[in-house]
């Protein structure tokens, strides 16, 4: 990261992470959005007392160095940009919810019992189930979902802003696919299959969508982030994906993989698609070598 020289106008346009993966794997890549923020910012320097009038109450502000872009988006692009109605004295807030479940996720070493340290993922017309390699005990799931909630300012935000924005949808991103996997949640599996519980794909025969959003992130092992845009928030502030009808959701869960490390840590980033407005959850990981 770097400086650029603000004696001049300068246009640097640069991939995010997640185009550089795109655009890596072949996937199909085409630049249809970009997005403007103003991280680098601090509106606290606003100085309203300044001796020289109002001409130069944001002198300093003027004068801060500008930041060269780069792609770790925990770091960039954090507050973007967004378009609200005249007389807005604040922006639309998230507020953190369960974040500890998210903080003391756990990945056991042994399948336990008729495998109940693991979620499977269905994977054929029969039902049968493929390994997740994701754990969870009867007594406590060490899968979690992704919750997230609203400061009500909605007096400062302005009331119909704030209402147009109550259904917004939202982005969820993982930042390290390798140590976890976004997918729905689990259902109860058919009584010939000896496990748990187990995620059902809405095709099997050619995955939906819906499903290539989460399927082939779960054998993944690379430093990759994992994004799942288009989330509706529930009633109890989990945030669902879509299943096939769009009308149906399912809850979004975060499920850990193996681990080398304990506790492995990265982090969720969460995305309001309408507001901008961004919160950033840490994610831990302990490996249990005993059970």
């Amino acid at each position: 990261m770097g400086y650029l020289n603000n004696s001049t106008r300068t246009l640097d346009a640069i991939l995010t992470k997640k185009g550089r993966e795109i655009l890596s794997s072949g996937g199909d890549f085409t630049v249809s959005k970009f997005a403007l923020g103003d991280d680098e910012i601090d509106y606290a320097l606003w100085d309203t007392t300044h001796t020289q009038g109002t001409d130069y109450y944001g002198a300093v502000i003027d004068n801060l160095p500008s930041l060269e872009p780069f792609n770790d988006p925990s770091e960039i692009m954090k507050y973007k940009l967004v378009t609200r109605t005249g007389g807005a004295q604040a922006m639309i807030k998230l507020l953190a919810m369960n974040a500890s479940n998210l903080t003391s996720l756990i990945y056991y070493k042994l399948e336990g019992n008729n495998r109940s340290h693991r979620i499977d993922v269905q994977h054929d017309s029969v039902q049968t189930s493929l390994g997740f390699g994701t754990a969870h005990t009867d007594s406590y799931q060490t899968f979690s979902g992704i919750s997230v909630g609203r400061v009500s300012n909605a007096d400062l935000v302005g009331t119909n802003d704030y209402n147009e924005l109550l259904n917004e949808l939202y982005t969820v991103t993982l930042l390290d696919s390798s140590i976890a996997v976004l997918a729905p949640e689990p259902i109860e599996p058919p009584p010939n299959i000896p496990i748990t519980g187990f995620i059902a794909l809405e095709n099997t025969a050619n995955p939906t969508k819906y499903d290539k959003k989460w399927i082939s992130y779960i054998d993944n092992v690379q430093h990759l982030s994992q994004t799942v845009s288009g989330c509706v928030l529930g009633a109890d502030g989990n945030l669902n994906i879509n299943n096939l009808n769009g009308s149906n959701f399912r809850n979004l869960k975060l499920y850990p993989k193996t681990v080398t490390q304990n506790p492995t840590k990265t982090s969720i980033i969460i995305t309001g698609e309408s507001s901008g407005a961004v919160i950033e959850y840490d994610v831990s990981i302990t490996y249990d070598t005993t059970n």
